[in-house]
Parts: C-alpha cells; structure tokens; sequence
C-alpha cells in the first residue's frame, strides 16, 4: 500500500507501472479499507506482516495496536522498526488479561458455537466485543484524516469468534471497518490458521483485501487478493 511497498516481496508497483493490481490498491489506500490476514504461520510471522501494513517509520502515520491473544512482551515485533510501543504515533490497547480472565472463568459449554450465524445482517455486540468497541473508536478518532494516515492492526480476531460467536463477532468487525473508514484509515484483523467457509463468508462484507500467509520452508510468503475485483498476487517473499 505505497509505504510497505518498499519491503521486499511487495505486491506494488513503482508509481511508473500502474498495473490495474496497482491502481486498485492505491484507490483503497486513499478511501479507506479493512484487510484480514489468515494463515497457519507463527506469531513472528503475522508481526512482520503487520510492521509492512503499519507503514514505515519514515511516513506519518498514527498506529492503533489492539491485543487480545497475542504476546504482550513482544509488542515491538508488530511495530516498524524505529518505532517503539511508548512512540508518540502508537497507541497500544492490550486486552490480553482481560481475554485471559474471560476464557478462564467462564463455562466452555456454555459459550456461543462459532457457527452461529442465525437470521438478519444486524446483530448486537456481546461480550468481548462490548468491551473493545468504544476504545478502538476513540483510538482511531481524528478530526483531521490524512488518506491512510490512521493504520490499525488486530491480533487477533480468533478469541472474539470463540468467545462471543460469528455474529456479534461479525458486528464488531462491521463496526471497526465504520471506524476505519471514516477517517480514511486503513485497518488489518490477524484470523490465525485457514477460516472455514462459513466464516470467511460472514466476514467477506467487511473486508476489501485477504492477505493469506504461509512458510513452506525457510522463508514465509504472502499472497495478495482484492476482494471486489478479484485480484490476486502469486505468492511472494516475505523478509523478517
């Protein structure tokens, strides 16, 4: 998205070779998007991933890190190199105990299945969802949005679907990407391992790129979709 576009294995192009691919992804920098990143990779993996679509540290750029089963004291590896969690340009929502406590107390048999997807597109926020939802709308707030200045990364969306269900899960996605796009951001959810249709589909609405990730041998790669034209990259090389 024109700033990670420097790091290698970039699905962009310079700014002389405005392929379609290309122009799609400038056209969503500049109105805003939401991008779900899936893959059965490790935690450094999905970081890395994140520090392309957090921006580099040389742009401006205002970052909002939202953590609810990720490792806290690695928060830095999700972060550019140059900008630390204390940056002045981040704002780092961790909600790792808060999840802890949540699975820990409550009754397994007693949580909603994450197939439940029952009648109507609206549905209320429960739970998790409840909690995070008015923090990360005053984290991305601004009064004056630059195209893609506010970036916002989520790792990860896997305990709101365990805990709350798909469908409140569903709202609270459809009720960041309302966020996002009011100010022009540009938004990434971290889904661990390969979404099964049901939940893929549930999501597609509120999602404008898929960003699949995988590490065959060495070397992780990435692989690029647009969701409304669909388009879609080889997989490429990712640098760690």
């Amino acid at each position: 998205m024109g700033d990670e576009a420097r790091s290698s294995g970039s699905p962009n192009r310079t700014a002389h070779d405005r392929d379609p691919f290309a122009t799609e992804l400038l056209g969503l920098k500049r109105r805003g998007c939401c991008v779900l990143v899936t893959g059965h990779v490790n935690e450094q993996v999905r970081a890395a991933q994140s520090c392309r679509l957090f921006g580099q540290s040389d742009e401006s750029r205002r970052r909002v890190l939202l953590l609810t089963d990720a490792t806290p004291d690695h928060t830095s590896q999700y972060l550019p190199a140059g900008i630390p969690p204390t940056h002045s340009t981040v704002t780092t929502l961790d909600y790792t105990e808060e999840v802890r406590d949540l699975t820990d107390t409550d009754d397994p048999t007693s949580q909603p299945s994450s197939a439940d997807t029952s009648s109507g597109e609206s549905a209320s926020m429960t739970g998790l969802g409840a909690l995070l939802c008015d923090p990360v709308s005053d984290a991305v707030r601004t009064d004056s949005p630059s195209p893609g200045e506010l970036r916002l990364g989520i790792a990860t969306l896997g305990v709101l679907i365990d805990t709350d269900s798909l469908r409140a899960t569903k709202a609270f996605v459809r009720r960041v990407r309302d966020d996002i796009l009011a100010v022009n951001g540009m938004g990434h959810i971290h889904l661990p391992g390969s979404p099964d249709p049901e939940t893929f589909s549930a999501l597609c609405p509120m999602i404008d790129i898929h960003i699949e990730l995988r590490k065959p041998n060495c070397v992780p790669e990435h692989r690029w979709h647009l969701l409304e034209t669909g388009q879609s990259t080889g997989w490429l090389p990712m640098q760690l």
